[in-house]
């Protein structure tokens, strides 16, 4: 079976359960904790800049409220670290977590997975450097100068790193210097200019940045992309009734490429479908950020 066949398979598996469990879920008495809840407060990662971040999440989320019937609001913090506060101190109620920061924060207060793109099953990251750069191995990087993204990014950083160090390379003895931009756009910028020599970033938001001439292939050049490993997932605070869970996995769920007025919110998010997610989707990652000591 395709891989695209085996998300077919996973979403129209769970579509008649979930179903049903939204059937049997609505029709008690009308005491539902979910007639309290009026506003959803969305926190997303900070990768790219906030006139970015905003056209991407806009119309997925006017989608949902229409879904849904309630009002969905974007929260974009100033950094990675910042989007966990949030969560932490359930000022955000849905949030668009990467692997690493699902792990935390359901370590810290219990996030509960709903959903993620198709391409978050099999996510990779992009090692670059400017084009005519000599280096065209990960080896031949020795004593130059390195970007991380943010230190809580697992595209780019979490995963990079344990991808370095099993090619023997511990990146604060391996490069002349290590720095962490804190985003992934910035971290192309800062290869682009020669700030740093090179650096690795989230393979989605660099081809997007090369498609949309943010960055051009006469400016950095794609050195190596790493396996495929688990990473974004959208997850709610525990809190949030059963119901209003199961409503907002519905509202991913019915998102289909077959038609026209969804295309956008798809080819904006950067997804082909949505799929259920699970806590055992991160089981990997989760040995990986333990094993480098970084889920702490």
């Amino acid at each position: 079976m395709s891989l695209f066949g085996f998300h077919r398979f996973r979403q129209l598996f769970y579509l008649p359960a979930l179903a049903l469990i939204v059937l049997f879920g609505f029709s008690g008495c009308g005491d539902d904790p979910a007639d309290d809840i009026k506003v959803i407060r969305v926190g997303v990662l900070p990768d790219e800049s906030e006139e970015k971040l905003s056209a991407r999440y806009m119309p997925l989320l006017r989608h949902l409220e229409k879904a849904t019937g309630i009002t969905f609001e974007l929260v974009i913090p100033a950094n990675y670290d910042g989007l966990l506060t949030l969560f932490n101190k359930e000022e955000v109620d849905l949030a668009y977590f990467g692997g690493f920061t699902f792990l935390k924060a359901r370590s810290d207060s219990g996030a509960v997975p709903l959903v993620m793109r198709d391409v978050d099953t099999r996510f990779t990251s992009l090692f670059i450097v400017k084009s005519d750069f000599p280096a065209m191995s990960l080896k031949e990087l020795r004593g130059r100068t390195f970007s991380f993204g943010s230190r809580l990014s697992t595209s780019g950083h979490l995963m990079p790193r344990h991808f370095l160090v099993r090619e023997d390379i511990e990146p604060e003895e391996f490069f002349a210097k290590v720095t962490y931009s804190g985003a992934h756009d910035k971290t192309v910028a800062l290869v682009r200019e020669g700030a740093v020599d090179a650096g690795v970033a989230n393979a989605l938001i660099v081809r997007k940045m090369l498609t949309d001439h943010r960055s051009t292939k006469t400016e950095i050049r794609i050195l190596w992309e790493t396996p495929p490993y688990a990473d974004y997932v959208w997850a709610v605070q525990h809190k949030i009734p059963t119901s209003v869970r199961q409503k907002i996995v519905a509202a991913f769920l019915e998102i289909s490429s077959e038609r026209g007025d969804h295309e956008a919110i798809l080819k904006s998010v950067g997804a082909n479908i949505f799929l259920p997610a699970r806590g055992e989707d991160f089981k990997e990652l989760q040995s990986i950020s333990e094993g480098l000591d970084m889920l702490k």
